[in-house]
């Protein structure tokens, strides 16, 4: 019996009991209204004998009702799994040599092998394209990322589009952009996550120590390989020292780029902001260097080796102009130094939109996938 009935019908018996409390405490005040309440209670000879059969079992019909509340309060405690199952996955879905293979056993291995990560797909996809809506510049951007995914498949391993959506599971370009479309909503997420843990004083430090005026170069290169030997790198150094030490016998720069133009490269690289796209060693010393002078050793890169000259430097712009790109900046880095750091954010981001499972099964999964990147 449902609870709700068993309560109602608890109701409707103590209100009875208490009736005929009422009745038998008038009977000890007023005799002759006895009589009369007796023929009242009476007067119905169903109502008297359900009355007189409740008296009589009372105690053994408050034991059955105690007993399902019990029972029903073990079976929480002791079975707590609630698993989601198909509703009648009895039907065969295959047969082979005596071996029948049922609906259940289907879903069941499906469920233990796909289950949380297509699991969470659906939930990150119905909380993510809320926040982050499908616009024009997204779905540019998602057909770019799929065009250089053919690219290089077909560059590398000679793999047509087609090939390349079949080999790895997508029935459709449709379908994989959806894929691309989730992983951009999550990256998205995770960005504006670690934005979110960045402090004013991580800020002013980085403007402090790494933000600069735009820099004005222009720079000499020697090259080298990737497959360069040890020699021919070694060569390529000592040609660097030697250009240098034409511009310490007092050429100028102009002058030596053109007396090693066959075998060097030369470029003006303009002003460059202290978040332009160069690599580490050329950002270092092209801070150092003064205006116009130029670099006293080789700098290498993975380029080979550059002799750079500083032409001029602009003034320093004020934090108000540079706080967005200092944070996206400092955000970055959090995402580069923490690779759990996605996993720590998106699980944030489902709690929050307020998760729970029903099928208690999941929920360990869940927790133990989870606890691999903590």
């Amino acid at each position: 019996m449902p609870k709700k009935n068993i309560k109602e019908e608890k109701k409707k018996e103590v209100k009875s009991v208490k009736n005929v409390k009422v009745n038998k405490e008038s009977d000890k005040n007023n005799k002759e209204n006895k009589k009369s309440d007796k023929k009242t209670v009476h007067k119905n000879p169903n109502v008297s004998k359900f009355f007189e059969w409740f008296d009589q079992y009372r105690l053994a019909i408050y034991g059955v009702i105690g007993g399902v509340l019990t029972t029903v309060l073990v079976v929480i405690l002791i079975w707590p799994d609630r698993i989601a199952t198909l509703k009648d996955g009895t039907q065969p879905v295959a047969k082979i040599d005596g071996l029948t293979v049922t609906a259940d056993d289907l879903y069941t291995d499906m469920k233990e092998v796909y289950s949380i990560s297509s699991l969470l797909e659906k939930i990150d996809n119905k909380i993510l394209e809320k926040k982050y809506p499908e616009t024009d510049e997204m779905n540019d951007e998602l057909k770019s990322e799929a065009e250089n995914y053919y690219n290089v498949y077909e560059q590398y391993y000679g793999t047509s589009k087609e090939d390349f959506l079949k080999n790895n599971g997508f029935g459709s370009e449709a379908a994989f952009l959806e894929y691309l479309r989730l992983d951009y909503r999550r990256n998205k997420y995770t960005e504006d996550y670690a934005k979110s843990l960045i402090t004013d004083n991580e800020i002013d430090k980085y403007y402090k120590d790494s933000v600069f005026g735009d820099i004005n170069t222009k720079h000499i290169l020697v090259r080298v390989e990737e497959s360069a030997t040890d020699e021919e790198k070694e060569k390529a150094k000592k040609l660097a020292e030697e250009i240098i030490s034409k511009l310490n016998d007092g050429k100028t720069f102009d002058e030596v780029k053109e007396e090693y133009k066959d075998s060097t490269t030369y470029e003006e690289l303009g002003y460059k902001s202290y978040n332009a796209s160069l690599e580490s060693a050329y950002m270092e010393e092209m801070q150092k260097l003064s205006d116009n002078s130029y670099s006293k050793t080789p700098v290498e890169t993975s380029y080979g080796y550059h002799i750079i000259y500083r032409i001029d430097q602009k003034e320093k712009p004020s934090l108000e102009d540079v706080k967005e790109d200092v944070i996206q900046i400092l955000a970055d880095k959090k995402i580069a130094d923490d690779t759990n750091m996605s996993y720590i954010s998106l699980d944030k981001m489902r709690k929050d939109a307020g998760l729970k499972f029903t099928d208690t099964v999941l929920e360990k999964k869940y927790d133990t996938y989870m606890d691999q990147h903590k």
